[in-house]
This record gives C-alpha cells, sequence and structure tokens, in this order.
C-alpha cells in the first residue's frame, strides 16, 4: 500500500478545503479571543524568557533483600493488565582466555528447558501463557499477563535454577557459533567489530579478547557447568518487578522462588593496566574483498556517570558526532558525499575505561580524506564555539528523550539500579534537565578539549589495502605523515600487505590462457558440451541447494531450494532472462538481464575471450591475483601462481545504491579432465555460505526443456 503523506496524494481538494477554512475560522476565533493588540505588543527580536526548569518526579521503587543478598525493587503499574521482571547479576568482568566462548555457549544452553522439563515441552508452556521468558549468564527476563505471574515465576526459576547441561546441547551451539564465527572471517565489518576492541583493551581484557575456532573447541561440558557455578550468583544482583502487581505478592513469590537461591559472589578478574597510543596512528587490517572501509577511530576515556562534566559531554558528543546534524555526518555525508552515516559516541566506565569513538562505513577510494575532514571537526569543536541554535537544539533533543522515557514506569527501577551500580547522587536523575540547561559553549570547548584530543588516537582502519594504503601512506594530519601499523584478522601485527606488480607483457589473454591451461587444457574443455552440478549449504533451518545448469551457448539455469521449496530461479536462454519466486516471474532487461547474461557464460574464458580486459592485480583472500573485467557488472580474479579461478565479483543496483557481491572459489578437483572448484563462499542474507559440491555431471545431455 502507498504511503499517504499529503492531501494532494488523496486527491481530495474538498477535503483540503475544508481543512484549510477550519484552520482560518480557528485563527479568527484565536485573534477575537485574546485581542489584535495583545499580539501587537510581542517583541520578536527578544528571546523569550525561560519557565522554571521542569523537574521529574520518579518516586522510589518498594525494595527489599532476601538473605542470599539479591536486591528486589517493584514498581506497581495497573494500567494494563501485563508484569514483566529483569534478573542482574551486576557480574564483574569476565576474562575466559583460551575457553573464550565458554560464558557465550553456557549462556546458548540456558532456557532451553531444565532437567525437569523437556525444551519441547518448556516452550509449550511459554507458548501457552503467552509469555516470554529469556535465562543467560547474566540474568534473565520474563513478562506475561498479570494472571499468569506465579507460572512465569515459576518457569523462570526453573530455566534459571535447573539448566540442562547436555552434550548433544553443547555440541549444536558450539557448531552455531563456529558457523558464525567462520561467516564472518572475510566479512570486514565482522573483522573490525572484534579487531577494533582487542587493540584499544588488548586481548588479554575481557573487553578486548574473542572466540576463536581453538578457543571455542577447547570449551568442554565441565567448562560450562564450572562457568554456570561460578558466575551465576546472587549476592552482588538485582530484580527488578513492574506492572500489575501488588508489593505483598512481589515479596511472597520472589521469597517462593529465589529464597533458596544460595547467597554468593561471581569472582573478579585481574584486569591489565590500561593506556592510550603513544601518538595518533593508523592500525591497518587488510581485508582484500572488502568494497568500503570500516573507518573508526579510538581513545580511552575516563568519563563516569559521576562526573561533573557528565552532562557536557553528553551534550558535546551529540553536537560532534552524536546526531544526523552533527558536525561529523554534516561534514562526512551532506558535505562530501564520503558515507551514508557516521557517529560518534563518549563511553563511560565502570569496572574500567570507556572509549571516545567515532565510526562510519566509507568509500575506499576516499578513506584518507574521510580521516582529515574527521580530524578537522574535531579541531573545530576544541577551538571554536558552538552556536546557539545547535546547543539549544541539543539540550531539547535529550531533555526530550529524558521526559518521554520517564513515563515508563519501568524506568523507575532501572534507574534507580543504575544510582546504585554507579555510586550516583540520589538525586541525580531528579536534576538531569537543570543539569543539561546549564551546560554552556565554555563546558562544550573544555569537554570537547579533555576527551576528544587528537593526539594519542588509535585509527583502526579495516579494508582493502590494495586501494586505500598508498593513499594512507601518502596523508598528513597538521602537516605530518601519520604512521601505520599493519595487523590480521586476528589482532596480531603483520607485516606490510605486498604490492602486486603486474609482469611486463602479461596481457588479459595471457591470464585467461593460463587458467584454461591449469583446468585441463583447450582440448579437454571444447569436449564439454554442457554441465549439471549442485551444491548444498547447511543451515539450522535447513539445506539449502543451489541446482545449476549450463550449457555451450550460453544457455543457463540456476535454481536455490530449502526443505524442497522453492527460493528462487534464474534463467538465460536464447537471449533471454528470467527470475521467479515467491510464485511470481519476472522477464529481465537492462543491468540485471546482463548480470544474468555474464552469469550463463559457458567458459567465457575460451568462448568469450575478446570481452575481456585487465584490470589490475590485488589481494582476494589469501590469494596475490589478477583482475579480469568482463564488463561494469563482472570481475573475475584468477591466482597470479596456479592461474585458477579464485572468485568473482558481481556489481548491481538495489533500492539502497549500488552492491557488490564477491564469492570465492577453492577445492578444485577433476571431472572428466577439467577441473572445477567444489566449494563456494557466497555473501548471502547478510552472512557468507559455504556451498559444497555435492554432484557434478559433465556432458550429461541436457535438452532445452531443462532451461
Amino acid at each position: 500500500m502507498k504511503n499517504i503523506s499529503s492531501l494532494e496524494e488523496l486527491n481530495l481538494p474538498l477535503l483540503k478545503n475544508n481543512i484549510t477554512m477550519k484552520k482560518q475560522f480557528i485563527f479568527l476565533m484565536v485573534l477575537l479571543l485574546t485581542g489584535a493588540g495583545a499580539i501587537a505588543q510581542i517583541d520578536r527580536s527578544q528571546m523569550p524568557t525561560s519557565g522554571p526548569t521542569p523537574e521529574i518526579n520518579l518516586g522510589k521503587p518498594y525494595t527489599f533483600e532476601l538473605k542470599n543478598g539479591l536486591k528486589v525493587l517493584v514498581v506497581t503499574d495497573k494500567k494494563l493488565p501485563t508484569f514483566s521482571m529483569s534478573l542482574d547479576l551486576n557480574n564483574p568482568p569476565v576474562f575466559e582466555g583460551d575457553k573464550a566462548g565458554v560464558q557465550s555457549l553456557t549462556g546458548a544452553i540456558m532456557g532451553k528447558g531444565s532437567t525437569e522439563t523437556a525444551k519441547e515441552k518448556f516452550n509449550e508452556q511459554v507458548d501457552f501463557l503467552g509469555a516470554r521468558i529469556s535465562v543467560g549468564t547474566g540474568g534473565g527476563f520474563a513478562a506475561s499477563l498479570s494472571k499468569y505471574k506465579n507460572d512465569v515465576f515459576g518457569l523462570f526459576a526453573e530455566a534459571a535454577f535447573k539448566p540442562n547441561f547436555t552434550q548433544e546441547e553443547l555440541d549444536f551451539e558450539k557448531s552455531q557459533l563456529l558457523e558464525g564465527l567462520k561467516s564472518g572471517e572475510n566479512s570486514a565489518a565482522a573483522i573490525a567489530g572484534k579487531v577494533r576492541s582487542a587493540l584499544v583493551y588488548g586481548k588479554d581484557h575481557p573487553a578486548g579478547e574473542f572466540a576463536t575456532e581453538e578457543t571455542v573447541n577447547n570449551v568442554t561440558l565441565d567448562d560450562v557447568k564450572n562457568f554456570y557455578a561460578a558466575y551465576f550468583k546472587p549476592s552482588n544482583g538485582y530484580l527488578i518487578i513492574t506492572g500489575d502487581i501488588e508489593k505483598k505478592e512481589a515479596k511472597k513469590l520472589v521469597k517462593k522462588y529465589f529464597g533458596k537461591w544460595k547467597k554468593g559472589m561471581a569472582p573478579e578478574a585481574t584486569l591489565p593496566t590500561l593506556s592510550d597510543v603513544d601518538q595518533t596512528q593508523i592500525n591497518l587490517v587488510d581485508v582484500p574483498n572488502a568494497v568500503q572501509t570500516e573507518l573508526a577511530i579510538y581513545s580511552l576515556s575516563d568519563l563516569k556517570m559521576s562526573d561533573p562534566d557528565y552532562y557536557a559531554a553528553l551534550v558535546t558528543n551529540y553536537v560532534f558526532g552524536g546526531s544526523f546534524g552533527s558536525y561529523l555526518n554534516m561534514n562526512l555525508r551532506e558535505k562530501n558525499g564520503y558515507t551514508y552515516g557516521a557517529r560518534s559516541n563518549i563511553g563511560t566506565g565502570r569496572n574500567y575505561k570507556g572509549t571516545f569513538t567515532a565510526s562510519a562505513k566509507i568509500r575506499n577510494e576516499v578513506t584518507d580524506s574521510a580521516i582529515v575532514e574527521t580530524f578537522k571537526e574535531l579541531n573545530r569543536i576544541r577551538t571554536e564555539f558552538v552556536e546557539d541554535e545547535m546547543l539549544a537544539t541539543a539540550k531539547a533533543k535529550f531533555l526530550g528523550n529524558f521526559i518521554m522515557s520517564s513515563e515508563d514506569k519501568s524506568v523507575v527501577a532501572d534507574r534507580s539500579i543504575r544510582i546504585q551500580k554507579n555510586e550516583l547522587d540520589n538525586d541525580f536523575y531528579k536534576n538531569f534537565i537543570a543539569n543539561i540547561n546549564k551546560v554552556t559553549k565554555e563546558d562544550i570547548k573544555r569537554v570537547a578539549n579533555r576527551f576528544l584530543s587528537p593526539d594519542n588516537i588509535r585509527i583502526v582502519v579495516v579494508g582493502k589495502a590494495g586501494d586505500i594504503l598508498e593513499p594512507l601512506e601518502k596523508m598528513t594530519l597538521n602537516g605530518q605523515p601519520v604512521p601505520i601499523k599493519f595487523y590480521d584478522k586476528n589482532a596480531n601485527e603483520t607485516e606490510r600487505p605486498s604490492t602486486i606488480e603486474i609482469p611486463a607483457g602479461l596481457t588479459a589473454q595471457t591470464v585467461l590462457d593460463n587458467y584454461i591451461k591449469a583446468i585441463g587444457g583447450k582440448d579437454a574443455v571444447m569436449k564439454i558440451n554442457d554441465i549439471s552440478q549442485f551444491s548444498a549449504f547447511t543451515s539450522p533451518m535447513g539445506e539449502v541447494i543451489m541446482d545449476t545448469k549450463s550449457q555451450k551457448g550460453d544457455n543457463w539455469v540456476m535454481v536455490m531450494k530449502m526443505g524442497g521449496r522453492e527460493l528462487n530461479k534464474q534463467v538465460y536462454k536464447d537471449g533471454k532472462g528470467t527470475i521467479s519466486g515467491m510464485g511470481q516471474t519476472q522477464e529481465l532487461s537492462g543491468d540485471m538481464l546482463e548480470v544474468v547474461k555474464t552469469e550463463a557464460m559457458f567458459f567465457p574464458e575460451l568462448y568469450h575471450a575478446d570481452m575481456a580486459t585487465l584490470d589490475g592485480a590485488e589481494r582476494l583472500g589469501d590469494h596475490n591475483v589478477f583482475v579480469i573485467k568482463w564488463n561494469d557488472l563482472k570481475k573475475s580474479f584468477y591466482d597470479t601462481e596456479t592461474g585458477l579461478l579464485v572468485g568473482t565479483e558481481t556489481t548491481s543496483m538495489t533500492p539502497q545504491g549500488e552492491a557488490k557481491v564477491v564469492t570465492q572459489f577453492s577445492d578444485f578437483k577433476e571431472y572428466a579432465g577439467v577441473k572445477f572448484p567444489t566449494s563456494m563462499v557466497i555473501p548471502m542474507m547478510g552472512r557468507e555460505l559455504t556451498f559444497e559440491l555435492k554432484d557434478l555431471k559433465v556432458n550429461p545431455g541436457l535438452k532445452d526443456s531443462d532451461f
């Protein structure tokens, strides 16, 4: 259905005119009631005087503490016949070391049934109540209609205190975690997500370590049970209960289901000392298949919520990069078009330091320019006063959000806990509005110089070194070059990525000839008339099948299936292309037709060599490759040593803009004298899926009806 945003779109001029007449009538009535003289007396050259600063009366939750140390907060709100409960164990940071992943695995198993109730039956009971229940290593959450609160308390306690730790569940969760790690191993965004924290905090810190295939495989069932026994403790925790529930009833239920929980506290980890880099530097991670740069700048922040500068820091960050209209976003997105969006944050620390960070996804070719402009905005907020209008907008944003969120009764309990956790003044939230309003342009300039110093910043760049490295080496900040350190995908320092030179005399035809020779030779390839093959990827939802048939003359069909159901079908035959799915078929034209036409080319290295141009040399995964460009929509990558095809890049247009998909090939095996890849890694559904070849037939005698 089309969204209607105006009366003109509805094509209802009469209704529009009626509304306009009503507005005019109301305006005339205002004039009559207030008097034209009163309106004339307004001096619009003067800023209206502010009224008294509003004050939010948060109230106090009903609180009590169990003998085991669990602190309980209850807020009764009978507007709706619902209730919710949230358990926060308030554990200290956990360093997992060579068992990194044990916390994630333990939490993934928890809440899936219990030692008393099988997973399927447990889920049925939750669904029957229309409830939501989740439990993990740090606590849990439950919500339902208030008439089922006793049942929900019981199910939550059962899942929390009688988890069903079995080898079968552990093996399943391990496979899921490992699959997730594998799917992100060539994703620039996934790599950036783990490498940034590892570089800032170090891999020996809870905030910097990450799970790997090795550490996940180190985790045993005993490790899971021991982790639960050590960290699922009540004595430092909080239980928040809100909704249609009386104080006495809440206390009775808590004592019934949580009273026998034995007291205890999770162990404290010894945290390493943190420090910023000695000088601003670039930390570059080469991801050769990256189609854009993951850019972020980092420095450590000693800001706490109890810091007198906390309120000014909130407003300062909003001005610099915390909003769409911020300095950073207006520069990188609106002025220069380097990115779809740039944001910043000044984090608060409790157990260890937080960070100041600014990040964006940047087009490869302007990575260096984006860094220069980011530092230009850092200098601006530290040396220039923010404009009055921008300051007023920032204050209004925070005050509006604060007042709106204060309408939620569960916020009362949450803020009470935050006051205790962060050792805040009891009137912290009562005075929040007044303290935001006190922030001045002088405060912003001072706080920016405290937290946004450009002198010890780590510039983390994750992207395609072949496109971005040389410009970064030539880039200067304040007239000085910026030192660059290189890291691999696991945050280990490494050597500068090698520069791949194209040998003198190398042509596109040379690359294509080397490929044909590498897979078996021209005579063997020319004997092939058609090919039928299918590959599969096993997902938690079932097996995804890719069934492909191709024929000399460029007839081609590819069908994706899951659970026997056809998800997508693409066909190219006799110069025409179609795509179908969900019961609908569309004939292709323009770029979409060209994409399918290019994909359908039968051994293009032999039969379409006249289309190929040599487009340079670069890195793809672990390979040095020569790049062959077939047209504006497709490139192929050939290993410089073996000559084999190790990847393709396809470009298509989406509603969000240009999208590039890089498919990688490996594990070549011989069929009828010709080598074919048996493993394909394809970006799909936000992940990288590995399809393994299950069957391949050479010259099966395909017919027109197969396409």
